[in-house]
């Protein structure tokens, strides 16, 4: 049994262009070809061959390669070779999208952002100082604050603020860091176990809160430094990040970090 190619593309699902295309690639030939209309017709035992393509196609499969696999003598190396070019391409439109994601998040954030001058009063700190490389600050700086906790608890002293990080000189990929990680206390106490309480002076800074992962801070410290340098004034010690939140409680898109720097009250405009 003949069925004429509009009533093939209906029955198969194929568009007449498609069908056309596929006769003349050799995919899916005609059986006959009318000589005086140039119409096509194609058996019924085709739809089964129209149905494959059509579902290959729907994974985006090359013509050729649904060739081979219809044609070929190992269909399944054929699939399985496309599986994995699909699989490769979403891990690749995964992470695309995730950098979009980060830049419109980044335009928002930036848009938001309001670099404020904060007066910051006298403060001790149990502080734990370390000199991690820059592979190794994210993991640095939980075990710093893991250590500082226990020093709290053996010292019978309780945190009064947000833990902080001091950045006396930020890790790069060719020098180490040095950084104190911090826990704001009320009074004294012996030093132990690396940890000791310092006291950090009254000064002024420039401050600004970033909200995200750790490791895109750069663009909010980018934001700061600029309005510092904008505005005519000086940095006088080392930045300081502050945690707001912690990881344990919110997702990661959801942490704020307030990142001071200390600056001089009399330069600015």
């Amino acid at each position: 049994m003949l069925m004429p190619i509009g009533r093939f593309a209906t029955a198969s699902r194929l568009s007449v262009k498609s069908l056309r295309n596929y006769d003349a690639s050799g995919l899916l030939p005609a059986v006959f070809i009318d000589p005086q209309s140039g119409y096509r017709y194609y058996r019924l035992e085709q739809l089964a061959r129209a149905d494959a393509i059509r579902s290959l196609r729907m994974v985006d499969m090359p013509l050729a390669k649904i060739a081979e696999t219809l044609d070929g003598d190992d269909s399944e190396l054929v699939l399985t070779s496309h599986l994995e070019a699909l699989e490769r391409q979403r891990d690749e439109i995964d992470r695309m999208a995730q950098q979009l994601r980060h830049r419109i998040q980044l335009k928002e954030y930036v848009m938001s952002t309001e670099v404020t001058v904060k007066a910051q009063s006298n403060q001790l700190a149990a502080a734990y100082r370390t000199s991690p490389t820059f592979t190794e600050i994210f993991k640095a700086i939980p075990d710093g604050m893991s250590t500082v906790f226990g020093y709290l608890g053996a010292s019978g002293l309780q945190p009064v603020g947000a833990p902080f990080t001091l950045y006396y000189q930020a890790p790069d990929g060719d020098t180490v860091g040095d950084i104190a990680v911090c826990i704001p206390v009320a009074g004294p106490a012996e030093a132990s176990d690396g940890v000791e309480v310092i006291e950090i002076p009254e000064v002024a800074t420039a401050s600004v809160v970033h909200r995200g992962s750790y490791d895109s801070m750069g663009e909010s410290y980018a934001t700061v430094s600029t309005w510092i340098h904008e505005h005519g004034h000086t940095i006088l010690g080392p930045a300081r990040e502050v945690y707001l939140n912690s990881p344990a409680d919110v997702a990661e898109a959801d942490l704020l970090t307030e990142i001071h720097f200390p600056i001089d009250t009399d330069g600015g405009e």
